[in-house]
């Protein structure tokens, strides 16, 4: 009786051990994947971020690139008449 006992104990201890490795190997899992979930999504949204101001500033820059030459080429216009009008009188 005395071995039965021992036995029993021994194998609660035992899968009681398992148990607690298999609770500690599933919240280490659990806790990796979601530090790198929001490692991976943080990096995404920096990079798209980033993207985004990349090609705003291009579009800035090439929207007032058109602008100016627009404006440049109609004062050009403009000052020609000018020349044309003082010219003519």
């Amino acid at each position: 009786m005395k071995h039965v006992i021992t036995l029993f104990l021994f194998s609660f201890i035992m899968s009681g051990c398992s148990t607690v490795a298999q609770v500690w190997d599933t919240g280490v899992d659990v806790v990796s994947n979601t530090v790198d979930t929001v490692v991976t999504g943080a990096s995404d949204l920096v990079t798209a971020v980033g993207t985004d101001i990349v090609e705003t500033g291009a579009f800035v820059v090439d929207t007032t690139a058109g602008v100016t030459e627009a404006v440049s080429e109609r004062i050009d216009d403009e000052t020609d008449k000018l020349y044309e009008e003082e010219e003519g009188n």
